[in-house]
């Protein structure tokens, strides 16, 4: 696959990719199955810590739960990273983590966007969905342990397919913005705190998070399986990276896993 990279990316050579970014190891490429599926072949293949993998179409992006991931050509950034952390890592904690961070180099960089964090792994930006992260962890023989992290945003809204509902895109935010930009802001983000990712989150971080927090104080429902689902308040986030979530006539609750929407207040 690495000998259908594409000449440019976002106007950018491969050679100025690499030097944008102070790294040996960046692939560019037209169309792929999914960013996320070619990091794991170079991970496994012993590539090297920080190695990027970006695309201008994916014809099977996905989201978490094997979800799809709506990815047509220009529509977007889709850009996948590869890490390889010391420790063994917890989600929910990578996925909230690498949203924070994120959302807080978006913020900075495209003034007025207002971006926050939908547990355990969205972009929100007036209250619409902004992109999505998607954390893969897995050790492998002679490729060692690694960990994969997936970033789909939404840039141009004129490429998203009609069906695409609930979602929003950086320009109808903050106008027109250079995909190089969204993809600097990705990688910046990335970089913030997964490459020696914490056990848990102290009180700074909790309280950066807090503000970022889109469910907090939102009635959702939770949903595990088939079980009936669990309405509740949203209470916060815990340092591990679980929702605390609070059950209509029931006490507080750490979520871990399932499906979370938002519910009727």
């Amino acid at each position: 696959m690495l000998e259908q990279q594409v000449d440019r990316w976002a106007g950018e050579s491969g050679t100025a990719l690499r030097t944008r970014w102070q790294r040996d190891s960046v692939y560019a490429f037209g169309s792929v199955p999914s960013t996320n599926d070619l990091a794991r072949e170079l991970a496994e293949a012993r590539a090297p810590a920080g190695s990027i993998v970006l695309c201008r179409e994916q014809t099977a992006g996905r989201g978490r739960g094997g979800r799809s991931w709506s990815s047509p050509p220009g529509a977007g950034l889709y850009l996948s990273m590869l890490f390889r952390p010391v420790a063994g890592v917890v989600p929910p904690l990578v996925t909230v983590v690498a949203g924070v961070d994120l959302a807080r180099e978006l913020n900075r960089r495209f003034p007025g966007l207002g971006a926050a964090v939908k547990w355990p792994n969205d972009l929100m930006a007036r209250d619409r969905k902004l992109g999505g992260i998607l954390a893969e962890a897995a050790g492998s023989g002679d490729g060692g342990a690694f960990l994969i992290v997936g970033v789909g945003i939404n840039v141009d809204p004129d490429r998203l397919p009609g069906h695409v509902t609930g979602a929003v895109a950086l320009a109808d935010c903050v106008g027109p913005v250079a995909l190089i930009e969204v993809a600097d802001a990705v990688v910046a983000g990335l970089e913030r705190r997964l490459p020696r990712i914490p056990p848990s989150l102290d009180a700074a971080s909790l309280d950066e998070l807090d503000r970022l927090d889109w469910l907090r104080n939102r009635t959702v429902e939770h949903r595990v399986s088939d079980r009936e689902p669990a309405v509740g308040l949203a209470a916060g986030i815990a340092p591990d990276g679980a929702l605390l979530l609070r059950p209509r006539g029931g006490a507080l609750r750490r979520v871990v896993a399932g499906s979370i929407s938002v519910g009727r207040n």
